[in-house]
């Protein structure tokens, strides 16, 4: 057998993988990692309006460039954690998931302002705190030492929507 063949098929373990750009969105439970593409702006915490009781982890309304967009509290919807409303609260307004319309804005409640990452192929998996539902987190990895929960998009979608 061939060994030189098949490391031309298989990148090696060093083979140079480009770092993703992410955000690091603060969350009482620790983070919620996305990829910077994902963000279309982030925001002070404006006025919330019309909060949805039938699904709580839905906040309300906001305002944001003419658009009524929904504003969601990701922590309410893995957790019975309230979040944390302050000075330093933000809304991090994301593009449309795929598969909808290019209005379909959302926004998610922030305890602070998103840091900035770059993401490579090592990472290390850690596991979710206790008082935290996997039900719309796809998986849950260590970014600069701390938890960072990567949503599910398809299960977010249909929560949000």
């Amino acid at each position: 057998m061939n060994s030189a063949g098949s490391e031309d098929r298989w990148p090696s373990a060093g083979a140079d993988i480009p770092a993703v750009h992410t955000l690091l969105i603060a969350m009482d439970f620790g983070y919620l990692l996305v990829p910077s593409a994902m963000v279309a702006e982030v925001l002070p915490l404006p006025t919330v309006y019309g909060a949805d009781v039938a699904r709580h982890w839905i906040l309300g309304q906001i305002n944001w460039r003419g658009l009524s967009i929904r504003a969601v509290s990701f922590e309410r919807m893995v957790s019975d954690l309230r979040p944390t409303l302050e000075n330093y609260s933000r809304i991090v307004v994301f593009y449309p998931l795929p598969g909808r319309g290019d209005r379909d804005y959302f926004g998610i409640l922030s305890s602070k302002d998103p840091r900035s990452t770059l993401v490579n192929e090592d990472l290390v998996p850690r596991s979710l705190p206790e008082n935290v539902s996997g039900r719309y987190i796809a998986s849950v990895i260590e970014v600069s030492g701390e938890a960072a929960a990567i949503p599910d998009l398809d299960a977010l979608a249909t929560a949000v929507y």
